[in-house]
C-alpha cells in the first residue's frame, strides 16, 4: 500500500482499519482511560495500548461473523456508556465489516414519548439495524412499543454463545468505504445520519494537523466527550490512531465537577490537544480568579497545550481573563483555539489561532473562528442568493472541499436542501467575513429573535446573562430563544434557566426573575418570559451545550407548562406581599408614565417604590419621563427638573419631591435642604462598586448609559453641588470642597476598599485627587482611572471662559456639532461682554437641532444655571497643579479635542503620557472609540464597557 502525502503530510496508510494496525506494530501507545470519580476518591485508570485494542477487536469480529450477527454494509448501532467499551466494539463492528453508528444513553431523551419517536426515527433511518449494548443499558430498546423494534443484542450473552474460538474473515476496505454513521444533534425524532468515509477522515487529519503546527506533535490527545459525538470518535480517537499517539479518555463529570482536574490531567499526560468549550472556560476562569486552586497539582505544567474550543460562541472577556491565569502554569500565548466544526465536516474545519489577541486587538465581542484548514473551502452568500457576499455583510455561510460529507444516510430530501446548485454544503449558519478573511458566526438561519422587525442573536443573549454573574442562577445553564404564538404580534424572549435557589424561597426567585429580566431588556427593549425549570429539563449534549431547538419546541408543545404556573404563582405571592400600590393620584399618573416610556405592563415587577434608574432606562428614557411628567396639571407652573428624578428616582420619591414644589405638602418641621452628591445609576452586583466623577459640565446623564452595561457591581456617579439653587444649594467654592466632599461620600458608602474610581474628562483629575485622599487613609485604590485627560491641565482651564463653557455644553447634550457650536463663539463673548448671558442661550437654541432640545425639554434658564455650574466648577481649576501619586492609573484614549492634539499618537506623547510623574508603579494606557465628547455615546458604549471591565478585572476587581 503505498504513501499518502498531500499538504506536507504523510500516512503509511489509506484507511483507519490500515492506521489501528500501523499503531499496533510499530508503536507502544495505546488509550488511558479514567473510571468516573466517586465522592473522596481519585478516578482510576487503565491502560489498553492499540496492539491490545486490534486484538481484542480481532476476536471479537470473529465472533460476530461467526453468529452472523454483523452482516458486511449492514448498521450496528454501538450503545455502550462508557469510552473504552465503545471504543472497543466500534473497531470490533468495523473489523467484520458493518457499518457503526456510535449512540450512547446520553442520546435518549428522559420524556418517554420523545424517547419512543427517537428509536422508531432509528430503526427507520438504518433499515432495522442491529444494536450492541449491555445488559443494564437494554431496557429502552425493550420497552419501545413501535411494531418495528430495533434488534438489541447484549455483548455479554455474545460471549456465551461465541465461546469458542472462531476464524475472521479478513476484510479488506475501501477508502470510499464508511467508517461511520454519525447522528446530527436535532429535535426528538429529527437527527440526521452522516456517512463520514476512510477518504474524507484523512482529507481531515491532513487539513488539523497543518493548521495546528502542534509544539508538541508527539503528546496525547485527550477528550472528555462521548464517544456519539465526532469531537471525540474522530477529532481525538481516530486522529490520534491515524498520528501514532496515545489518547486520553475521561468521562465528562470528572471534569464538569471540577475543571481543575482537566489542568491536571493536561500536565500529567502532558496532553497537546484537548477541547473546552466557553461555559467550561468561564467556569474554570471563576475558579481560579477566586484562587480555588487547592486542586491544581503542585507542579501544574501546561507548556504542551492546544486547546481547541469551540461548540459555542467564545466571549473574548471570558478569554483573556483566563489566558494571564493559565499561563502563570506554562500554557503559550493565545492557547484557545476556537474553530467551527461539523459532524459534516469531521469535527473542527476552520481555526482561529490568534485568540485572544487578535480578538482583542479588534475589540471584538466574540471570538473569530478564523480561516479554512487545507480541504475546505468556505463562502458567504448573500440572503436574497445575488451572490458573494462583501466582508462585513452578513450572509448564510457555504462549505465545500475534500473534508466534507457527501450526503445524508438514507435521506434523499435532507440532502437536496443541505447543498447548493454549484454543490457546496449549506450549514444553516449565518455568518460574514471579516476584511482579512476571517470567519465570524452571526447565528443560525432558524435561531434568530425577531422582535418588531428587529434581529437578535440568542447566544449573544445566553452570554450577556452569563456575564452578569446572577445570584440564583445555576452557571452554563441559560438558554434563550424566541417564541411566539397566535395571540402575539412578534416574538418574545424565552429565557430558561437552571436555579440554584430553594424552591421555596419566592424572595430569591423574585430577585433572580428581575435580575434576569433587567439584563434582557436592556438587550432588546422588550420584557422576556422568564421560566426556572429543573435539572432533568436541561440535558446537556456530550459538548456541554443545551439543545435551543429540543427546548424551545418543549416550550411551546406545553412540557414546561407546570413549571411555568409554579413559578408565576411564587412571583404572583412574592409581588402581593411586598408590593405597595399607588397612594395617590400623584404616583399613579408617574407610573403610569414610566411604564409607558419603559414599555412596561401592569404585570411587569416594578412599583412605586423600585428605582427607574434600576430598570435599563436609557439618559433620553429618563429625559422623556420627566418631559411627560411636565405636563401634569399640577406640575405645569412648577415643573420637575432632571436633578429632581436622579434625586428621586422612585415613583414615591417623585410624588413626594411634587408634594414640595406645588406647595400640597406643607412641612411644620421643615429640615435644611441637605446636598448629597451620590447618584446611584446601577445598584445591583457582588463585585467592588465604581465611583464615576462628572465631567466638566458637573452632571451625570452621560454615565446612564454605561451603567446599564456594567451588571456585576453598583455604578455610582457623582453630581456636582448646586443644580438645587432653587432648595439654596449653592456651587463649590474650592477643589479642596469637592475632593473631600466625594471623598466623604464614597465612605459613607462603602466604609471599606479596595476602591475603584475613575472620572471623565475633568473628572480625570478629581479621581486623581480623591485617590490620593484614600491611600493616605491606607486604603487600597485597586482602579484609578483618567478617561482622556491629562494632569496638567490649568492652562486649558484658563481657555474655559464662559461662552466656551456654552459651547461646550451644548455639543455634549447633542445640540450641535462641535464645528457649527465654535462658529458662534464670537456672538457669544458679545452678549457674556453685555451680560446679557440668557440672550446668548436664546440665540444659541435658535441654531441648535430643535427636536433634540424638544426631546431634552430643558428651559433656556435651565441651560443657563448649567453654564454657570460648569463655567464655576472648570474655574475652580485654573491654578491646579498635579502633585503626590497613586499607585497606578488607566488612562483611556479617545480622539482629542482637535486644538489641544492633532490626533492620538500626539496626544499620548505630549499630554497623556505625563501622568507616569505620579504614579508609583505603572501607567496604562487604553484605546477606545470615539472622540473626547463622544467616547460615551451609544454606538461607542459596548466598546467602551468591556475595555472597562476588562481593565477592572486585570486590576483584581
Amino acid at each position: 500500500m503505498g504513501s499518502l502525502a498531500v499538504s506536507g503530510v504523510d500516512y503509511p496508510f489509506d484507511n483507519i482499519i490500515d492506521a489501528l494496525r500501523h499503531a499496533a506494530d510499530h508503536t507502544n501507545e495505546g488509550i488511558i482511560s479514567y473510571s468516573p470519580a466517586t465522592s473522596g476518591e481519585s478516578p482510576v485508570s487503565q491502560k489498553l495500548s492499540y496492539r491490545e485494542l486490534l486484538d481484542t477487536a480481532e476476536t471479537n469480529a470473529a465472533k460476530l461473523q461467526k453468529l452472523a450477527v454483523s452482516k458486511p454494509g449492514s448498521v450496528v448501532l454501538v450503545h455502550f456508556d462508557n469510552a473504552l467499551e465503545s471504543i472497543v466494539w466500534y473497531w470490533s463492528v468495523l473489523l467484520a465489516g458493518g457499518i457503526p453508528a456510535v449512540t450512547s444513553p446520553a442520546m435518549f431523551s428522559q420524556n418517554e414519548s420523545d424517547r419512543q419517536k427517537h428509536l422508531s426515527h432509528l430503526h427507520k433511518t438504518f433499515n432495522g439495524p442491529l444494536c450492541l449494548t449491555r445488559r443494564a443499558l437494554v431496557e429502552p430498546f425493550e420497552e419501545h412499543t413501535a411494531e418495528k423494534r430495533i434488534d438489541t443484542r447484549s455483548v455479554e450473552d455474545l460471549e456465551l454463545e461465541a465461546s469458542a474460538a472462531a476464524p475472521r474473515r479478513a476484510f479488506k476496505p475501501s477508502t470510499s468505504d464508511v467508517v461511520a454513521l454519525m447522528l446530527t444533534s436535532g429535535s426528538s425524532g429529527n437527527a440526521k445520519a452522516v456517512p463520514l468515509t476512510h477518504q474524507q477522515l484523512f482529507a481531515a487529519f491532513r487539513g488539523k494537523t497543518e493548521a495546528a503546527n502542534l509544539r508538541y506533535p508527539g503528546s496525547p490527545f485527550l477528550s472528555w466527550v462521548n464517544m456519539d459525538h465526532v469531537a471525540n470518535l474522530v477529532h481525538c480517537h481516530l486522529f490520534a490512531i491515524a498520528s501514532g499517539i496515545s489518547q486520553i479518555q475521561v468521562p465528562a463529570a470528572n471534569v464538569l465537577v471540577d475543571p481543575a482536574h482537566l489542568l491536571n490531567l493536561i500536565s500529567r499526560h502532558r496532553v497537546s490537544r484537548t477541547f473546552a468549550p466557553n461555559f467550561l472556560l468561564a467556569k474554570l476562569r471563576r475558579q481560579l480568579e477566586a484562587g480555588k486552586t487547592e486542586t491544581l497539582d503542585a507542579d501544574l505544567n501546561l507548556e504542551t497545550l492546544f486547546l481547541d474550543t469551540g461548540g459555542e460562541a467564545n466571549v473574548i472577556e471570558v478569554c483573556v481573563a483566563l489566558q494571564p491565569l493559565l499561563a502563570k502554569y506554562g500554557a503559550q500565548p493565545d492557547v484557545f483555539k476556537p474553530s467551527f466544526g461539523m459532524t459534516e465536516t469531521c469535527a473542527g474545519c476552520i481555526y482561529n489561532t490568534e485568540c485572544p489577541s487578535r480578538d482583542q486587538a479588534e475589540k471584538s465581542e466574540f471570538a473569530s473562528l478564523g480561516r479554512c484548514m487545507p480541504g475546505v473551502q468556505m463562502r458567504v452568500t448573500r440572503l436574497d442568493g445575488s451572490g458573494d457576499a462583501a466582508p462585513g455583510e452578513r450572509g448564510s455561510l457555504e462549505l465545500t472541499g475534500d473534508v466534507l460529507f457527501k450526503g445524508y444516510y438514507n435521506n434523499d430530501t435532507a440532502t437536496a436542501e443541505a447543498f447548493t446548485a454549484d454543490g457546496w454544503f449549506r450549514t444553516g449558519d449565518l455568518a460574514y467575513l471579516d476584511r482579512s478573511g476571517y470567519l465570524h458566526l452571526d447565528g443560525r438561519t432558524k435561531e434568530m429573535v425577531n422582535i418588531n422587525g428587529v434581529k437578535y442573536l440568542p447566544h449573544e443573549l445566553d452570554a450577556s446573562l452569563e456575564q452578569a454573574e446572577i445570584p440564583g442562577v445555576t452557571p452554563s445553564y441559560f438558554c434563550c430563544f424566541g417564541t411566539r404564538d397566535a395571540s402575539m404580534d412578534t416574538e418574545v424572549v424565552a429565557v430558561l434557566y437552571l436555579p440554584s435557589y430553594d424552591e421555596a424561597d419566592d424572595a430569591a426567585r423574585f430577585e433572580t426573575q428581575r435580575n434576569i429580566a433587567r439584563v434582557v431588556s436592556l438587550h432588546t427593549r422588550s420584557r422576556p418570559r422568564v421560566i426556572p425549570l429543573r435539572a432533568q429539563d436541561m440535558p446537556k449534549s456530550t459538548l456541554g451545550k443545551l439543545s435551543r431547538a429540543k427546548l424551545k419546541a418543549s416550550l411551546e408543545s406545553g412540557a414546561f407548562a407546570a413549571q411555568q404556573a409554579i413559578n408565576d404563582e411564587a412571583i404572583k405571592r412574592y409581588r402581593l406581599a411586598t408590593r405597595s400600590e399607588p397612594e395617590n393620584d400623584d404616583e399613579a399618573a408617574i407610573l403610569d408614565i414610566v411604564r409607558q416610556q419603559l414599555e412596561l405592563s401592569a404585570e411587569d415587577d416594578f412599583g412605586v417604590n423600585d428605582s427607574v434608574l434600576a430598570t435599563g432606562a436609557t439618559s433620553m428614557d429618563l429625559v422623556a419621563i420627566m418631559h411627560r411628567m411636565n405636563k401634569l396639571p399640577n406640575l405645569v407652573e412648577h415643573p420637575i427638573k432632571l436633578t429632581d428624578l436622579l434625586n428621586n428616582p422612585t415613583i414615591r420619591g417623585l410624588s413626594a419631591r411634587i408634594a414640595k414644589l406645588t406647595g400640597a405638602v406643607v412641612e411644620t418641621d421643615k429640615k435644611p435642604h441637605e446636598y448629597d452628591p451620590v447618584v446611584t445609576l446601577q445598584p445591583n452586583g457582588s463585585k467592588t462598586p465604581l465611583w464615576l466623577v462628572h465631567p466638566g459640565v458637573g452632571e451625570v446623564l452621560v454615565f446612564v448609559n454605561l451603567a446599564h452595561r456594567i451588571r456585576d457591581r453598583p455604578v455610582y456617579a457623582f453630581r456636582a453641588k448646586g443644580f438645587n439653587a432653587s432648595e439654596g444649594e449653592t456651587p463649590f467654592k474650592s477643589l479642596e470642597e469637592v475632593f473631600q466632599t466625594y471623598r466623604a461620600a464614597i465612605k459613607k458608602r462603602q466604609p471599606q476598599g479596595p476602591y475603584a474610581i475613575a472620572g471623565y474628562s475633568f473628572g480625570g483629575m478629581v479621581a486623581f485627587e480623591i485617590g490620593k485622599l484614600l491611600e493616605a487613609e491606607g486604603d487600597e485604590v485597586a482602579y484609578c482611572g483618567s478617561w482622556n485627560l491629562p494632569p496638567h491641565i490649568k492652562f486649558r482651564m484658563r481657555e474655559l471662559l464662559w461662552d466656551e463653557c456654552v459651547i461646550h455644553l451644548f455639543y455634549f447634550v447633542g445640540l450641535m456639532d462641535e464645528a457649527t457650536a465654535y462658529t458662534h463663539k464670537a456672538q457669544l463673548c458679545e452678549f457674556n461682554k453685555q451680560g446679557r448671558r440668557l440672550d446668548a442661550i436664546r440665540y444659541l437654541r435658535q441654531h441648535s437641532d430643535a427636536a433634540r432640545w424638544d426631546e431634552l425639554g430643558l428651559s433656556e434658564e435651565y441651560y443657563l444655571l448649567w453654564v454657570g455650574l460648569a463655567s464655576n466648577m472648570q474655574g475652580l481649576a485654573v491654578d491646579y497643579e498635579p502633585a503626590g501619586n497613586v499607585k497606578s492609573m488607566d488612562i483611556f484614549v479617545a480622539d482629542p479635542l482637535s486644538h489641544v492634539a492633532k490626533d492620538r499618537k500626539d496626544w499620548v506623547e505630549s499630554r497623556l503620557s505625563a501622568w507616569k510623574d505620579f504614579v508609583r508603579t505603572e501607567v496604562r494606557f487604553h484605546d477606545v472609540q470615539g472622540a473626547h465628547y463622544t467616547m460615551l455615546n451609544p454606538e461607542y458604549v459596548a466598546n467602551f464597557a468591556e475595555t472597562l471591565r476588562r481593565v477592572l478585572r486585570e486590576r483584581g476587581l
